[in-house]
């Protein structure tokens, strides 16, 4: 009896990047390059998640895509706006700047539409790494802890501060896409697998999804 060719499936997650070329961007890089030197751990792209993590299999990334260009074509280009440092819980969530619910109320519609398209696709496992979104931009991958953690975050401050003439605050970005991103986890801390897959640009016009 032959055995049929066993399916692989991979993990992915949305992300939004600040461009690369941008003050915004360069600034984010740079101190997230100083951050993972001064305590030893990887350095990654800036980005603020928009959902993560779902699996599917090689078969399917096709017609998963062509779900997404449809979210992503009629959504509009919009700013993330961008607050101060703060302390998190998580390896994954050391050192971030949160992005207030309040003010990225068109991001947090985007991530619904996505979550959305996603979930009613029975070809997608969703499995996401937070119940309740909470958008942030990480700035330090770690497991520091108690007051180790909170003296990162005073670096980070400062970091920012310099950046910015005094103000804690790294400001905003404008979003003209989203990156579907290869995110295997695997249960070891470390982004060295991960890798783009592609972008989508927000071509809408009218009103958010």
């Amino acid at each position: 009896m032959m055995m049929g060719k066993q399916k692989h499936r991979r993990q992915y997650s949305l992300w939004i990047r600040p461009q690369e070329k941008s003050e915004v961007g360069e600034n984010l890089h740079g101190m997230i390059n100083i951050l993972a030197t001064r305590h030893n751990t990887e350095a990654f792209d800036p980005h603020v998640t928009l959902l993560s993590v779902f699996e599917i299999e090689d078969d399917d990334l096709e017609s998963v895509e062509d779900s997404l260009r449809g979210v992503a074509s009629s959504s509009r280009p919009f700013d993330i706006v961008l607050g101060s440092p703060e302390c998190g819980s998580s390896f994954w969530q050391c050192i971030f700047l949160l992005c207030p619910l309040q003010r990225n109320a068109e991001l947090v519609r985007l991530h619904d539409a996505v979550r959305r398209c996603l979930v009613a696709d029975p070809k997608v496992e969703v499995s996401l790494a937070n119940k309740t979104y909470m958008p942030h931009l990480s700035l330090l991958y770690s497991d520091l802890v108690g007051g180790e953690r909170e003296s990162a975050r005073g670096e980070a401050e400062e970091l920012l501060k310099g950046q910015a003439g005094g103000d804690a605050r790294c400001g905003s970005f404008q979003v003209g896409e989203f990156e579907l991103y290869e995110t295997p986890m695997g249960g070891t801390n470390t982004t060295k697998a991960w890798r783009r897959v592609r972008g989508y640009p927000l071509r809408g016009q009218g009103a958010q999804v």
